[in-house]
């Protein structure tokens, strides 16, 4: 029975069961037979056999019912989609609309494109010794409440003046002790008073260096503009002794 492969040949094999049963049932006369009783109990083992044999089948019925209604939804999606797909082929329009041209910045010679230009400082007529000029770009990100009014070239014109004290300075301090006038004498005896273990190896000024070398007032401008300095990294405060340091970065 176990070789029945299609559900015909386990109909038959069921239906000749089944007749060999009544045959026994009309020889009910021979339950006293040996042979009838071995028979009997043959066939409770095919029928329990074939139970589960249909027991089997049928939860593989149910899982094919399962996986073909699944095929179904899907197949019912594709068409969907394909019919979406036709009517969009149908109906493409003739003439389609072209795309704007992007607006394409042609590259400069000798790297001379208006961003590599943002990125370079403004030309001043000296060079800075000590400080460096700020760039468009830094001064562009500088918060707007720093900036307020300030304009890009009157912060770097305060940076040139700035490098006016320190180059003044360091002049004097650079003179031999022999070739120094009263003056300059007692300037070099306050910058050395000025100096502490955190100007070691920094080049620094203050207040009184800007009004004594420069023309430059330190009013709320001025300040703004050395607030803005330190926000871009040109200079740092040095504070300590009684003295308010503006070191170079």
């Amino acid at each position: 029975m176990m070789n029945c492969s299609t559900l015909e040949e386990l109909s038959h094999h069921f239906l000749s069961q089944l007749s060999v049963l009544i045959h026994a049932q009309q020889l009910s006369g021979a339950s006293a037979d040996d042979s009838f009783i071995q028979l009997v109990c043959n066939l409770n083992k095919s029928l329990d056999e074939i139970y589960k044999m249909l027991k089997v089948m049928r939860h593989r019925v149910n899982e094919a019912k399962i996986q073909l209604g699944q095929n179904e939804e899907l197949n019912n999606q594709l068409k969907t989609l394909a019919e979406q797909l036709q009517h969009a082929l149908d109906n493409v329009p003739s003439r389609l609309p072209k795309l704007k041209p992007q607006h394409v910045v042609p590259v400069m010679p000798l790297q001379d494109s208006v961003d590599n230009r943002k990125m370079e400082p403004a030309v001043h007529s000296n060079e800075c010794n000590y400080l460096r000029f700020l760039t468009v770009q830094e001064f562009e990100s500088v918060p707007k409440y720093m900036k307020g009014r300030l304009t890009y070239d009157k912060v770097n014109h305060t940076v040139e003046l700035l490098d006016q004290a320190y180059t003044e300075k360091y002049k004097i301090l650079s003179q031999k002790k022999a070739t120094l006038n009263d003056m300059n004498r007692k300037r070099c005896e306050n910058y050395r008073s000025q100096e502490i273990k955190e100007t070691k190896g920094v080049h620094f000024i203050v207040e009184k260096d800007i009004t004594e070398f420069t023309s430059l007032k330190l009013d709320i401008n001025a300040r703004n503009i050395l607030t803005i300095l330190r926000h871009c990294g040109v200079i740092h405060e040095i504070r300590g002794g009684g003295h308010v340091r503006f070191g170079v970065v």
